[in-house]
């Protein structure tokens, strides 16, 4: 049984088009880092949902989530973001801390992969 809100196996229907995105990290449009680790983690899986709505695909097709975090997050307000975002659907997801990212500002990145 999974120690948290993710998928132990994901299947990818056979002969479907597999998807990786880049890392998303938390910096909104206008290039705003907030300081929390929360909030960044917010903007990153937003950042997620506007990259798909740009392609017209839904987030539901997301398989694996990958989520790197410098600093310990508020649990409960961890779950609750990451509920909204994959609603009744959650994939298979890796969590961990890590010592740094690319700048020191960033506390949060997030990577997907999907069909």
């Amino acid at each position: 049984m999974p120690i948290g809100d993710y998928s132990y196996l994901t299947i990818v229907p056979k002969g479907a088009e597999l998807i990786t995105l880049s890392g998303h990290v938390g910096v909104d449009r206008e290039g705003y880092i907030p300081d929390s680790v929360e909030e960044q983690f917010q903007i990153s899986l937003e950042n997620i949902v506007s990259l798909h709505k740009s392609e017209n695909l839904d987030t539901n097709g997301i398989i694996k989530i990958n989520i790197w975090l410098t600093e310990k997050e508020d649990k409960d307000v961890f779950v609750d973001i990451y509920k909204k975002f994959h609603k009744d659907f959650p994939p298979a997801m890796t969590l961990a801390y890590v010592m740094a990212l690319g700048t020191p500002y960033l506390k949060v990145e997030v990577l997907a992969a999907r069909f």
